[in-house]
C-alpha cells in the first residue's frame, strides 16, 4: 500500500508519532507534514532560494539603508554655514558627522555640495571595507576625487593637524580612514557599533559625543568654525 492510499486519519497518527509540538503545513493533496520538511520539500522542487544579503550591517555593526528618506533613518541634513546637505543617520550620527564637515568646510578648505558624500548604495562600495560605513549613514567621504582610497599625503601639514584637532574632538568614536591599512584620506566614520542589549541610548558612545558638541554650538566661541 502506498503513502498516498493510506486514509487521511492513518496519515495524520504517523504524523502525530513524529513527536509533540512539531508544527503541521498543509501540503499538496491536502496531508499535513511538518514545517521542516515542507521547506526541504519546497527547496528541493525546483524553485531557488531567496538570496541572502550577506552584509545586513555595514562593517562597524550599524543597520544598511536602502535610499535616503526612507523609513531607516537615513536623510539628507543641513549643513549649517555651507549651503549644501549631507545624507546621514539621523540624530547623534548626524551631529557627529556635521562637525566633522563643517570643521573641514571653515579649516581646511572652502566645500562645495558634489564634494561631500554621505549615503552611498552597498552595491557601489567595498561591502567589506570601512566605506561600507556610508551605506548605513554613519560615514562620509570628504572629496573623494581628490583624496583616491590607497593614497597617502594628500593633505598638507597644516591640514593634516586640523584633521588630527577633529579626530581628538570626536575620541574614540571616529576612526579617519588615512589611518587604515589601507589608506583612504576622504573617508570619516562612525567605529562603534549601537547600541544593544539593556544599555540606555543616553550611555552610547555616539550619543554622549553628540550631546558635547551640541554644547559646544551653543557656547560662544566654542565648536565648528570657532577661531583657534
Amino acid at each position: 500500500m502506498t503513502e498516498k492510499s493510506l486514509p487521511r486519519r492513518a496519515v495524520l497518527k504517523r504524523v502525530a508519532g513524529m513527536g509533540a509540538g512539531v508544527a503541521l503545513l498543509s501540503a499538496p493533496g491536502g496531508l499535513l507534514v511538518p514545517a521542516h520538511a515542507a521547506a526541504e520539500a519546497d527547496r528541493g522542487a525546483g524553485r531557488a532560494p531567496e538570496p541572502l544579503d550577506a552584509h545586513r550591517t555595514s562593517r562597524n555593526g550599524w543597520a544598511l539603508a536602502d535610499g535616503v528618506g526612507s523609513a531607516q533613518g537615513v536623510w539628507s541634513r543641513p549643513v549649517s554655514g555651507t549651503g549644501f546637505t549631507l545624507d546621514t543617520r539621523l540624530g547623534a550620527v548626524e551631529t557627529v558627522l556635521v562637525h566633522i564637515v563643517r570643521r573641514w568646510h571653515y579649516e581646511i578648505e572652502t566645500l562645495r555640495a558634489d564634494e561631500v558624500v554621505g549615503w552611498r548604495p552597498l552595491a557601489e562600495l567595498d561591502a567589506d571595507g570601512p566605506e561600507s560605513n556610508q551605506a548605513s549613514g554613519t560615514a562620509v567621504a570628504i572629496r573623494p576625487g581628490a583624496y583616491v582610497k590607497g593614497a597617502r599625503g594628500g593633505l598638507t601639514e597644516v591640514q593634516r593637524r586640523t584633521v588630527d584637532s577633529i579626530l581628538r574632538d570626536c575620541g574614540d568614536v571616529v576612526r579617519w580612514g588615512g589611518r587604515d591599512r589601507t589608506p583612504y584620506e576622504a573617508l570619516f566614520y562612525v567605529d562603534v557599533p549601537p547600541t544593544k542589549g539593556k544599555r540606555r541610548p543616553a550611555d552610547h558612545p555616539v550619543d554622549q559625543l553628540a550631546d558635547k558638541l551640541r554644547r559646544w554650538n551653543r557656547t560662544p566661541g566654542v565648536g565648528a568654525g570657532a577661531a583657534a
